[in-house]
């Protein structure tokens, strides 16, 4: 059997949505401390981290907080090529990380030529033990909704880290989607093992934010359905504002929707109900009706 792309966590649990915070939202001076921020974190239930480390020093000593508080580690990574993940792999492995994300550079790059490349990455990510998610990013060979699908159609191992709001923000979508545009961005969630919730200044219960938790949804069923015993689909709240309230909001939405897609899969799993009441036939025959 080839290698099973997914974060599993060794325990026979149900498949869960682990909830996550990133290097860049812990950057500024309104996030306090690197120990406040992850002790804030912790305490408001974010379970994992993805991190980014310029150094090995750095890595030992992020995942050395993370490991004191009982927070799973990712790594993110930027990379043209597969060997330029070399690096990012080694400090991945010394932090102990359960996945690698990559945001792979190269827009101008056509899809036979990405896929090649992704391919190179895979083999190489893969046979070193961990997931590969590539990220869904502005200047990058996934930049461009379209080409991106083609790519997924045409590599089919590909596995992402599901960033839709950069597609909705550079093509301008607006709040209300296409029908055209939600069978671009279903594709993407069909492949995502990994999400960045991304959201800019809407409130959560505006139409923008409701369209990224039906897409959200759509993709933690798909996930659901193929999940096994210890599964782990990590889930990054980014506030583009860097307002912890916004985070918090973002959280709640992708909440709401791993409830409605555990919902979906529990009706889709139940046994059909049985309908034991008398044909008419027997009720016409019964005696005791007349």
């Amino acid at each position: 059997m080839g290698f099973r792309n997914v974060v599993n966590d060794g325990s026979s649990n149900p498949p869960r949505l682990r909830f996550q915070q990133c290097t860049s939202s812990m950057a500024g001076e309104s996030q306090g401390s690197a120990p406040e921020f992850l002790n804030r974190m912790a305490g408001a239930g974010f379970s994992g981290f993805e991190a980014h480390c310029q150094s090995e020093q750095n890595a030992d000593e992020l995942a050395a907080m993370l490991r004191e508080r009982g927070l799973a580690i990712g790594y993110s990574a930027v990379g043209a090529e597969a060997d330029d993940l070399l690096a990012p792999l080694e400090l991945a492995h010394r932090m102990r990380a359960d996945y690698l994300s990559v945001r792979v550079t190269g827009s101008l790059k056509s899809s036979p030529q990405i896929a090649h490349i992704l391919k190179e990455m895979y083999d190489l990510v893969n046979d070193a033990g961990l997931p590969l998610f590539i990220e869904t990013h502005g200047a990058s060979v996934t930049q461009d909704l379209r080409r991106t699908v083609k790519v997924v159609k045409r590599f089919k191992k590909v596995r992402l880290t599901g960033d839709v709001s950069h597609y909705a923000a550079v093509g301008e979508f607006g709040p209300a989607w296409s029908e055209d545009v939600w069978d671009h961005f279903q594709r993407i969630a069909d492949r995502s093992g990994n999400w960045h919730g991304r959201l800019g200044d809407d409130a959560a219960s505006s139409e923008t934010a409701q369209q990224f938790k039906r897409l959200w949804t759509i993709g933690f069923g798909a996930w659901l359905k193929k999940a096994r015993p210890g599964d782990v689909l990590p889930f990054c709240c980014e506030s583009a504002t860097g307002a912890w309230e916004h985070t918090l909001a973002i959280k709640g939405l992708a909440e709401e929707g791993w409830a409605d897609a555990l919902a979906e899969q529990r009706a889709r799993d139940a046994p059909a109900e049985i309908d034991e009441s008398p044909a008419p036939a027997d009720i016409a025959a019964d005696p005791g009706m007349h």
